[in-house]
């Protein structure tokens, strides 16, 4: 009994929804295979992070389609009120016309005709009667329609209302999973933090991710080039464009930052810095395209200026990381981020809460990038300086 335009809305998170149910499926069947070898090793810490942020992802789908849902529902309730005082109206319209019917009767029609003193009085009062008759069968037809428009209605609330109540449980039953892989990845970082292999294992998966990461840079870039060669071509050829879902010309300046921008978490010491960074300990050289900020447990992390999250994805080496675009083709990229309260697509300003600082082998190190088109900038001399 749903509406069309609703039907297509639900249809397409339950698509994005089916999707995340079976690469969590997945992973939740290579994590059990793994314990079953009691393999406790990076390669086992990466897909309890990659599975915790698809269910992070799925939690955020059904906390918007709960909102989505609860909307539909006030604006049912409110159609179903006006309906019911429609019907109370038509009713007391309708009831009117009983009352005549109860005095006159129909027999009275020609009574009343004759009884007229001239005939251009009959023929008012003939029309008259007529349009009367005819009113009121109109008003009941419409009572009628009204009542079935209603029936509709509360069909439709219902199944709102239950759709509702389905989100609402998965999204309890998901969270309670996501706090299971929590304890699971805190308890193996424990164990894996002495050893030496999985830190160097690490230290390899992180020269992957940044390959990983310009590879994403470098799509996000090519679209948005593609995205506006379309826009020039179909203005050349009269097509009418849809407007921007977000202008970024209208944001704030992000060229206008540099030197002054806010840092991703409130606290915290530049770890390993632009460039090549050497590890005397495991006598390792790595190249950083960012900075890695050692911070606190659980610290949150911030936009550091005003743009829309255009990837968040899982990359071995830097976990769930969060990718913003900004006016300019800037771009900010975030590693090492868990409980993220973002979507792809989500309009963000400076300032706002993207998610928390994930637990690493090396500690709580917040990842940050950031990139003007395909090139990557030293974060250090746009950060505003520390006192």
């Amino acid at each position: 009994m749903l509406s069309a335009q609703y039907n297509e809305k639900i249809q397409a998170r339950n698509t994005e929804l089916t999707s995340l149910r079976d690469n969590i499926t997945r992973l939740e069947k290579e994590l059990n295979e793994a314990k079953k070898e009691q393999k406790e090793s990076v390669k086992t810490l990466s897909k309890i992070n990659n599975q915790s942020l698809l269910i992070n992802k799925k939690v955020l789908v059904l906390q918007s389609e709960e909102k989505n849902a609860e909307r539909a529902i006030k604006k049912l309730l409110r159609e179903i009120s006006e309906i019911n005082a429609s019907i109370t109206e038509l009713k007391s319209e309708y009831g009117k016309y009983i009352i005549w019917l109860y005095k006159y009767g129909k027999t009275s029609k020609w009574k009343i005709l004759f009884s007229s003193q001239s005939l251009n009085q009959a023929l008012i009062r003939y029309k008259y009667l007529n349009y009367i008759t005819d009113k009121n069968d109109k008003m009941l037809t419409n009572l009628k329609s009204v009542k079935a428009e209603l029936s509709n209605k509360k069909n439709e609330l219902a199944s709102v209302k239950k759709y509702k109540r389905e989100l609402i449980e998965e999204k309890t039953d998901e969270s309670k999973k996501l706090d299971i892989r929590k304890k699971e990845k805190s308890d193996l970082v424990g164990k894996l933090i002495k050893d030496q292999k999985s830190l160097l294992a690490e230290l390899e998966d992180k020269r992957k991710a940044e390959i990983r990461i310009k590879e994403i840079i470098e799509r996000l870039d090519r679209e948005e080039r593609d995205r506006l060669r379309k826009i020039r071509e179909d203005k050349l050829k009269g097509i009418k464009v849809a407007a921007d879902a977000y202008n970024y010309e209208r944001f704030e300046s992000f060229n206008e930052l540099k030197g002054k921008l806010t840092w991703p978490v409130k606290s915290g010491n530049v770890v390993r810095g632009f460039g090549e960074n050497r590890n005397t300990k495991l006598n390792t050289v790595t190249l950083n395209y960012g900075i890695d900020i050692n911070t606190s447990k659980a610290e949150s992390v911030h936009s550091v200026a005003e743009g829309v999250v255009s990837a968040i994805d899982w990359i071995p080496g830097y976990g769930s990381v969060i990718i913003v675009t900004h006016k300019g083709a800037f771009r900010t990229v975030y590693g090492h981020v868990v409980d993220i309260l973002v979507k792809e697509g989500d309009h963000i300003t400076s300032g706002n809460k993207i998610g928390t600082v994930n637990e690493s082998l090396e500690g709580n190190i917040l990842h940050f990038e950031i990139w003007n088109e395909r090139l990557y900038q030293n974060p250090s001399q746009w950060l505003v300086r520390k006192n």
